[in-house]
């Protein structure tokens, strides 16, 4: 394939002895300023917040020779070892 995207997702667990903490961070990291720092730095992610723009380095995501992928099956751990030994992870 041309492109390899690695979903990412956050949440606070119930069981957080930090909860507060960690919903702040949560909230910030998905907000346009927490965005804008991911778009500037060098980890080159793209935003889920509407209002920023990707970063200029990324091709848009409609323009990546991604294959087809159901990302349900991808939750488990021979696909986790796998990409390991690509050295992906």
């Amino acid at each position: 394939p041309g492109a390899f995207v690695s979903v990412s997702g956050a949440g606070v667990l119930k069981s957080s002895k930090n909860s507060t903490a960690a919903q702040a961070f949560v909230d910030y990291i998905a907000s346009k300023p927490g965005q804008d720092v991911l778009r500037t730095g060098t980890t080159f992610e793209y935003p889920v917040e509407l209002s920023v723009a990707a970063n200029t380095k990324l091709k848009p995501l409609a323009q990546l020779d991604a294959p087809k992928v159901d990302l349900e099956t991808l939750n488990n751990p021979q696909v986790v070892d796998l990409m390991q030994q690509a050295g992906l992870l």
